[in-house]
């Protein structure tokens, strides 16, 4: 055979092999892996391009560069003769890494005829993607003999990917900005940034007889915008492509994220809804104190589907309650945990006056598990039932599997298409899951740990640590955690503490929240910070000037024992001296406590406070009577 023959069989080899198994490499927003016309099927069919079927299932690998960090990804493509869904039969299913993504069917209308092409874009969970080398597999679906398959053409195949901007926020940190929150909070427990998207901090808050929505820029800490609705309701915030979903009683607002505009607003049976998850254009939300789940549209608020939990185990007479977690989505399936008890007695019951004559009410019957729908019928498709004793904790999903704890101190991962148990961990203590990156969970156990997201294997424990999981924000390289009136980083693997912040004005701070390149949070005093990477100032820093107020006690002291030193060296009316000084160090002693006051009010209330205000009147008692017994002996000298 001749050199150029040989060549350009090679040549043709080589071009047969890599049109049947594409190869990609990611791009920043989109991965190419096809553009070519496919025909998955079993028979020959003439409107198809081609016309004979390839083969029953289509592979497509490619690389995903290990640095982009995915915020949310879609498969795209463009489908011709597939079966209308939701269908039993005939299920074309698509799967990421051996993970199912969804079904081609669920994302055709329904009465679509055969000829007409459809474009198709499928929700992706970021969690399914690996770094480096992936793998994506599209099936034709059979009927339920396995004798006849769903013959459909397919064709332009992509992935269109939003990254998250990486965040690396590397210590030490010092004050951006600050911005006072209009609430007055007293001593309760700071409030945490509700929601921060597209460059913006929400905080969505009851108030004052009040529902209130604020928006601030995350570089700048400028107010952007302002929403009040009349009366105290239950308000929570999800977000998606620039619109900002309001959660309050029964109705959902969709506003303009960056300028608070109405889009549309709807209201969904008369019970008071909770956060909103959304996942591709579909808005997931749940009841916290009762038994609905809905799909919304997230485009126009129309109503997908609505699902009613029941136990039917349940004895028809008597009362029963409900309450259900937020949901947890992955495309395909729903989760959410549940609890439900049920009390034969449907009156109030009297009780007497006598403690003796107390009648013993019957013990409720209670329920717990998790519960998982199909996210595009609402339909069941597995229970799990929680067996005795359990912590609430909401589910957490990675990947193919959900987690959750039980009462024995078991975290526990289920499949999340079947609800089969893939592995249980019992470590004897509290546990529940925080985040997962990398392949790795990280869970807060009374000493936080990591296990292998996969096996449930404990990988680190950090007994003794100060680091807490549920008071942190995780990265691959940090734990950015908060303590009272300070900030902790942690090196995310060993554990080890880096670095703390000075003090941070208020007697507590809330958990933090990374966005953007900034560390936020907000004190006790109502006071929302930005840190970013800097020094501080050893004792003045902006935004936190007050905060040297809480050394005021121990150099103001130190200052009042040196002056004493020298007043009695220099002046031989001691009694005046000491006397003097202990009238004055009431007043110190009275300046520190208001010092001190922002950051320790335990100290400032109750029985300590009580002891002190003692102590300081005996010391103001002693303090004139060494003044006037000086007085005395000055005359008499």
């Amino acid at each position: 055979m001749c050199p150029a023959i040989k060549n350009s069989l090679i040549l043709a080899l080589l071009l047969l092999v890599f049109s049947v198994i594409p190869v990609s490499v990611a791009s920043a927003t989109e991965i190419v892996l096809d553009t070519g016309h496919h025909h998955l099927g079993d028979d020959f069919k003439e409107k198809l391009n081609p016309v004979d079927p390839e083969g029953l299932i289509y592979t497509a690998n490619f690389t995903l560069d290990p640095s982009v960090d995915i915020e949310s990804a879609e498969l795209i493509l463009t489908g011709r003769s597939i079966v209308p869904g939701p269908t039993d039969e005939f299920s074309d299913k698509v799967y990421l890494n051996e993970i199912e993504i969804g079904s081609l069917n669920d994302y055709v209308p329904a009465e679509t005829p055969d000829s007409v092409a459809v474009n198709i874009s499928i929700p992706v969970h970021p969690s399914l993607f690996n770094p480096g080398n992936n793998s994506l597999k599209i099936s034709a679906g059979s009927d339920a003999n396995d004798s006849n398959y769903d013959d459909f053409e397919f064709y332009d195949l992509s992935f269109h990917l939003t990254e998250t901007e990486p965040v690396t926020l590397e210590p030490p940190l010092k004050v951006a900005w600050t911005y006072e929150l209009p609430w007055e909070l007293g001593y309760e427990i700071p409030p945490e940034v509700t929601l921060a998207a597209g460059g913006v901090l929400y905080f969505a808050r009851e108030d004052f007889g009040k529902t209130i929505i604020i928006a601030v820029d995350a570089e700048t800490g400028v107010l952007l915008w302002s929403k009040e609705w009349d009366g105290e309701q239950g308000i929570s915030l999800g977000y998606n492509d620039g619109v900002l979903f309001a959660v309050h009683s029964s109705n959902i607002d969709a506003l303009d994220a960056k300028t608070g505009k109405l889009l549309w607003s709807k209201k969904y049976l008369s019970v008071s809804w909770g956060t909103p998850v959304i996942f591709g254009n579909t808005l997931f939300i749940s009841t916290p104190d009762d038994r609905y789940m809905a799909a919304v549209d997230a485009e126009n608020g129309a109503l997908k589907w609505e699902y009613e939990f029941n136990r039917t185990d349940f004895e028809t007479e008597g009362s029963s309650y409900y309450r259900l977690s937020g949901p947890v989505v992955n495309g395909n399936i729903v989760v959410f945990r549940y609890y439900a008890s049920h009390s034969t007695y449907t009156e109030p019951i009297a009780i007497p006056e006598d403690p003796e004559l107390e009648p013993e009410l019957e013990k409720p019957i209670v329920k717990e598990g998790l519960i998982a729908l199909n996210a595009h019928t609402g339909k069941a498709t597995w229970e799990y039932v929680y067996p005795g004793e359990v912590l609430y904790f909401e589910p957490f999903l990675y990947r193919d599997l959900v987690y959750t704890t039980l009462g024995e101190r078991d975290i526990i991962a289920l499949s999340v298409e079947s609800g089969e148990e893939v592995w249980k961990t019992n470590n004897g203590k509290w546990s529940n899951v925080v985040e997962a990156i990398n392949g790795k969970l990280f869970v807060d156990f009374s000493s936080p740990g990591i296990l292998q997201a996969e096996t449930g294997e404990i990988l680190n424990e950090y007994p003794g640590s100060k680091v807490s999981f549920s008071s942190s924000v995780i990265s691959d390289k940090f734990v950015y955690s908060t303590d009272r009136n300070n900030i902790h980083v942690f090196n995310s693997s060993t554990g080890e503490l880096i670095w703390s912040s000075s003090k941070i004005k208020g007697y507590d701070v809330s958990k933090p929240v990374l966005h953007k390149g900034k560390l936020y949070l907000i004190s006790s005093e109502g006071t929302l910070y930005a840190f970013e990477h800097g020094e501080e100032g050893m004792f003045f820093t902006k935004g936190l000037e007050s905060s040297a107020l809480y050394y005021f006690p121990q150099i103001a002291i130190a200052e009042m024992l040196i002056l004493l030193v020298i007043l009695l060296i220099k002046v031989k009316n001691r009694a005046l001296i000491f006397g003097s000084w202990l009238i004055a160090l009431t007043g110190v002693i009275f300046l520190s406590l208001k010092a001190l006051e922002p950051y320790i009010v335990g100290f400032v209330f109750g029985l300590m406070s009580a002891f002190v205000f003692l102590f300081m009147f005996i010391i103001f008692l002693i303090g004139i009577a060494f003044l006037r017994y000086g007085i005395r002996k000055g005359k008499q000298s």
